[in-house]
């Protein structure tokens, strides 16, 4: 399994549209539909001025890779870019089973 975090620079203002966005756009749902989607969740900063995160787990890179390619997915990045002030910026990693509880 890995874990995909994306860091999100949310302008000043649009906090609530990130917010609506995820949930009217059940951008969750559509990750799901492209196969090997776990699980996910968009984080909010307790600091003001810091990135959202988007946290998701997916059963392997492969499935990952087919979310980035999705078509779907680039509809909404182009439907999110008003609510941000900058580029995105995103990782991966693998979960350590043993060093988790």
């Amino acid at each position: 399994m890995i874990v995909s975090v994306l860091h999100l620079p949310v302008r000043a203002g649009s906090e609530e549209a990130i917010v609506r966005f995820y949930a009217e756009h059940d951008v969750f749902g559509l990750a799901a539909q492209v196969g090997g989607f776990r699980s996910g969740g968009l984080l909010e900063p307790t600091t003001a001025g810091s990135a959202w995160l988007v946290v998701a787990e997916w059963d392997d890179v492969a499935a990952y890779e087919r979310w980035l390619a999705a078509p779907a997915r680039a509809e909404l990045s182009e439907l999110l870019a008003p609510h941000l002030d900058g580029t995105p910026a995103g990782s991966t990693y693998r979960r350590r089973p043993e060093a988790c509880r």
